[in-house]
């Protein structure tokens, strides 16, 4: 929306987005700044980076406390004089752009715990803005369930004019670990189910099992001994726990990995290797 207001009726400046978490450690260079032709042994060409194709725009930074620390300080050079080469370039290319960022986590923790550069912290903050959970600002929940209610049955081409009364009452009542995305999720699940002309509760059963689970698990996740008084193996366990922390962030694997204090593509290895993928 920040962007589209400032630039309002002028498609020519681009607004480009880019999940740092989504991204190994070992490219989120080369997609932010480019490659000249031969910089690396696949290089077959020059490459543009996000930088310089959302020049005059609006580059968004997504997760952006996931960004490695060499990169966290290659992107501070950039910022502090807007200029950069492509990697294997000898070329400074100057942009000018506006550049936002944002985190599910507490950043000023990750700066005290040394994971997140204050520096940086200090550059990317001019302007700050926090945003509430979902289940802090519960009045939002009905206008974010109808438009993506809209959103949905246009993608999935069916006539669902809205969501009823007890329906909307079960969705405001949940508590949304995964936060917004997971209101998303659900409201895309009960658009595929329904068979009505809008969303009934019965459409929602799995979000009443859902919260039926958090009011009755106080332990959150306990492990079974085996029928002679043995624990189970600690890979057996992991697994467990993971697909327990899994269930309790709305199936959110971002979210997840912030819980357990790793990275997004470590928690991606982590669930291949425990055949959780």
């Amino acid at each position: 929306m920040l962007h589209e207001q400032t630039f309002v009726g002028r498609e020519e400046h681009a607004f480009i987005q880019v999940n740092c978490a989504a991204l190994p450690d070992d490219l989120i260079e080369n997609e932010l700044f480019g490659h000249e032709k031969g910089a690396f042994t696949d290089a077959k060409a020059t490459q543009r980076g996000l930088i310089e194709l959302a020049a005059g725009g609006t580059l968004f930074l997504d997760e952006v406390t996931e960004m490695p620390l060499r990169s966290q300080a290659k992107l501070l050079k950039f910022l502090d004089s807007m200029r950069f080469r492509r990697l294997g370039g000898q070329r400074e290319i100057g942009v000018e752009l506006r550049i936002v960022a944002a985190t599910n986590s507490n950043i000023r923790d990750r700066v005290a715990r040394g994971a997140f550069r204050e520096d940086l912290y200090h550059r990317l903050s001019v302007f700050s803005i926090t945003i509430p959970a979902l289940a802090e600002r519960k009045e939002d929940i009905p206008d974010l369930a109808e438009s993506f209610v809209r959103y949905f049955a246009a993608r999935v081409k069916k006539r669902v004019a809205g969501i009823a009364a007890d329906a909307m009452a079960a969705l405001v009542a949940y508590p949304y670990p995964g936060n917004v995305r997971e209101l998303r999720n659900v409201i895309e699940r009960a658009v595929i189910l329904t068979s009505g002309p809008t969303i009934a509760k019965r459409d929602l059963m799995f979000l009443e099992t859902a919260t039926a689970l958090h009011a009755s698990d106080a332990s959150f996740f306990h492990v079974t001994l085996h029928d002679d008084g043995t624990p189970p193996p600690l890979e057996m366990v992991e697994r467990a726990y993971v697909r327990r922390l899994l269930e309790h962030c709305g199936g959110h694997r971002t979210a997840a990995a912030h819980a357990l204090g790793i990275s997004y593509p470590t928690f991606l290895k982590r669930l291949r290797e425990l055949g959780l993928e």
